[in-house]
């Protein structure tokens, strides 16, 4: 009865209007089944929808003032690499730590993820700023770190990502 009344609730989660699902577990436990955290965002990184596993994880979603609650609120990095991580063809999950100083895994999935090939028809831009996202991100915040691994200044992933897309201005 229990794991019929997650699948229902995970189905009513995910019905919820979302750009972003981010399915979150424990280190070490297998993700991919009803037990998964779901944490729904929309476009701009907002809150749209959680099941009782994800606010059991993730305290700041159970403590919530009910108002609306940004997901920069719940985890301890920049929001905009899991929708990068999310369009990634082979992304698999990653570590996402929590402002407690705890870590989850999480695996990002894009609502109505495109084939594999749609990736490669991304302006290399796209390509490259998500990229170095990704290896920010991998390397726990630390952009000299990542600037070592990629191979180029600090500086450089800097400019790359406050650079504005040529279409949004």
């Amino acid at each position: 009865m229990a794991q019929s009344a997650r699948s229902i609730e995970n189905a009513l989660t995910l019905a919820r209007p979302h750009r972003l699902v981010l399915r979150l577990n424990w280190p070490g436990r297998l993700r991919g089944d009803d037990d998964d955290g779901l944490v729904c965002l929309d476009g701009d990184g907002w809150v749209t929808g959680s099941n009782s596993v994800a606010r059991a994880m993730v305290a700041e979603l159970a403590t919530g003032a009910g108002g609306p609650l940004h997901c920069s609120e719940l985890f301890a990095q920049p929001w905009e690499p899991l929708f990068d991580h999310a369009g990634l063809a082979d992304a698999g999950p990653l570590e996402l730590p929590l402002w407690s100083g705890l870590r989850l895994d999480a695996l990002p999935q894009a609502q109505g993820a495109s084939p594999a090939g749609a990736a490669a028809r991304k302006p290399l831009r796209d390509v490259e700023i998500a990229l170095i996202r990704k290896t920010v991100v991998e390397a726990r915040g630390n952009v000299m770190e990542a600037a070592r691994l990629l191979g180029i200044s600090r500086a450089t992933i800097y400019r790359k990502l406050s650079l504005k897309s040529p279409k949004n201005g």
